[in-house]
């Protein structure tokens, strides 16, 4: 008796459709999520020169950190169980990031030119959003999906070498450039109004964007080439919210001496080692 044979493409269909009927299979579990950031964060820890807890730029930015993640309603914290940490990374790379499950990492590239607090918890709440809202695990699924996808199509076509290569392309633009961009966006949203419940001024996030656009954080691609939306428009975002709304927002706070004393120091010393 001959096995019955489906088609690749309906076997596809039915795999990416099977969520809708039972939850995503192919999105990793809010457990798995933590498994893999704290492997991901314990492998930075040994590679990367990762600044001791005594630094004050260390304590400042778990300060500052914790009070965001207070603002998390209690049910959700229960429900991911996600565990956040904060730490800094010696390196002149102008960054920050999180990692799936709670790890998030600033360089001291970007921390070290952040001159408010209000800066600082700019871009902190707008990385635990990234972790709130599972942005890595849903692209991940995504990809896995799409990826089905047009393997399977390419194998119906008996698709050859280059076809595979200009899938991949197609791919990249259409699917993944523009998802990411609706996770960046989501972040800013939900990032400023974490900022505003913690008394700190939204204009810091602008800020932010306004010196990594001045640093030349852009490719000089359009925005639908690109994996982050516009910094001009995400500034522009940010100021018509500002300007709409009803609050009165905060002075931005300086941040604190001892952590602009090291600030300055480290400064001072990337510039002696330069020359």
């Amino acid at each position: 008796m001959r096995a019955l044979r489906l088609p690749v493409s309906l076997l596809a269909a039915a795999l990416v459709a099977q969520p809708a009927l039972a939850g995503d299979p192919f999105k990793p579990s809010a457990k798995d999520q933590i498994e893999l950031g704290q492997r991901a964060a314990a492998s930075l820890r040994e590679e990367e020169k990762v600044l001791p807890d005594s630094d004050p730029r260390v304590q400042e930015l778990r300060k500052l950190g914790r009070l965001l993640v207070s603002l998390i309603p209690e049910s959700e914290r229960e429900k991911t169980g996600f565990q956040y940490t904060f730490d800094v990374i010696d390196s002149e790379e102008v960054n920050a990031f999180a990692l799936p499950g709670g790890p998030i990492f600033f360089y001291t590239g970007l921390l070290d030119e952040l001159t408010t607090e209000d800066q600082v918890a700019g871009i902190l709440a707008h990385e635990i959003v990234h972790v709130r809202k599972q942005h890595w695990a849903s692209a991940y699924a995504d990809n896995q999906k799409r990826q089905l996808g047009i393997t399977a199509l390419l194998l119906l076509l008996n698709a050859n070498e280059t076809a595979f290569d200009l899938a991949s392309i197609t791919d990249a633009v259409v699917f993944s450039l523009p998802y990411s961009r609706k996770h960046e966006r989501e972040s800013d949203r939900i990032g400023f109004d974490m900022m505003v419940e913690a008394n700190y001024n939204p204009q810091g996030l602008a800020d932010v964007f306004a010196f990594l656009k001045e640093k030349g954080g852009g490719s000089g691609n359009p925005e639908w080439m690109s994996s982050h939306p516009d910094s001009s428009n995400r500034i522009k975002d940010i100021e018509k919210r500002i300007a709409n709304s009803d609050k009165t927002f905060p002075p931005q706070k300086e941040r604190s001496q001892l952590s602009n004393l090291m600030t300055t120091f480290n400064k001072r010393m990337r510039f002696s080692i330069i020359r």
